[in-house]
């Protein structure tokens, strides 16, 4: 049954904020030329480019970070979980100015991190040291490759696959799309779900139904079957877009339920209410925070075997 009262508060969130995303995504204004610019920093040519949805990624993807540390601190009340979004932030600051981290040295850093805070602080922490440092670990490294994701869409393999003579004034409205095929298959697999779902889909959320599972998958493929024949790259073929679409379709609700199980071992219904009629970032963003890593891994494959 759809809860009338949070479906207007839902569309009056999405009435103001998808103007307001689709010019900030779309935008192609490089943000460290002009800030070279107004500050009168030489610069050469080459340098990377920083553009503004880059910046709006990293800040939800901190928001939700601040969000998981927030239910994993409810049972550690001593804790330094505060390092995992320098870390974060670091680590996506580095890939935004075009020298990421290796591999080896952030992972390694983290692990040195999450040790350090679980044995000075995690004396009598409710897990336990090892679940703690697992909780942390594990929590934070998923958000980083989520926004490291989502900030990699910016820039090949990704935008290999896509074709920018036709709608240069949008520029980026290949991601555009890519975030609102996961976001259709989210609200066609609660509206579905809600009026016509019998037959329950997992355990993990009561909620979650078959019918409004094969829906999210429907609409995730309509909406890049329909949208790939305007901005691929005519080098690739037609049956990609449906691809693409299937591949979102079923990442996007595989990411709503691990969302679904994090909440679900916390005990919060919602992450956070920062998001009216949404809940928090992590119950929005989760299906495109999955999505994003095997989009970004699928397209490195597809391009290298396409080569």
């Amino acid at each position: 049954m759809i809860n009338k009262a949070n479906l207007k508060k839902r569309l009056a969130f999405a009435g103001a904020a998808v103007p307001i995303a689709f010019l900030i995504i779309t935008s192609q204004i490089d943000l460290l030329a002009l800030a070279f610019k107004l500050f009168e920093i030489p610069h050469a040519d080459s340098v990377h480019r920083i553009f503004p949805g880059q910046l709006l990624i990293l800040a939800i993807v901190l928001l939700g970070a601040y969000e998981y540390m927030k239910m994993l601190s409810a049972a550690n009340k001593v804790n330094a979980f505060w390092m995992g979004y320098v870390w974060i932030f670091l680590v996506s600051a580095a890939d935004l100015l075009g020298h990421p981290l290796p591999t080896t040295l952030a992972n390694g850093a983290l692990l040195v991190i999450t040790a350090f805070e679980a044995f000075c602080f995690g004396k009598d922490a409710q897990f336990g040291r090892w679940k703690r440092m697992s909780l942390f670990f594990c929590g934070t490294v998923f958000l980083s490759i989520a926004c490291d994701s989502l900030i990699n869409l910016y820039e090949e393999p990704v935008q290999i696959l896509f074709n920018h003579t036709k709608f240069w004034v949008f520029g980026y409205i290949d991601i555009v799309i890519i975030v609102t095929a996961t976001f259709m298959c989210d609200s066609a697999a609660y509206f579905v779900g809600s009026t016509m779902g019998k037959r329950h889909f997992s355990a993990i959320s009561p909620n979650k139904t078959i019918e409004g599972s094969v829906a999210g998958l429907l609409a995730a493929v309509i909406v890049m079957s329909i949208s790939w024949m305007f901005i691929r790259n005519p080098k690739y073929p037609m049956i990609l877009g449906p691809a693409i679409g299937v591949l979102i379709g079923v990442t996007a609700q595989v990411g709503d339920l691990l969302a679904s199980l994090i909440k679900r071992y916390f005990n919060v219904k919602d992450a956070s209410h920062i998001i009216p009629g949404h809940g928090g970032i992590l119950d929005r963003f989760d299906s495109l925070f999955f999505t994003a890593p095997v989009l970004y891994l699928f397209a490195w494959l597809f391009v290298r075997w396409t080569a």
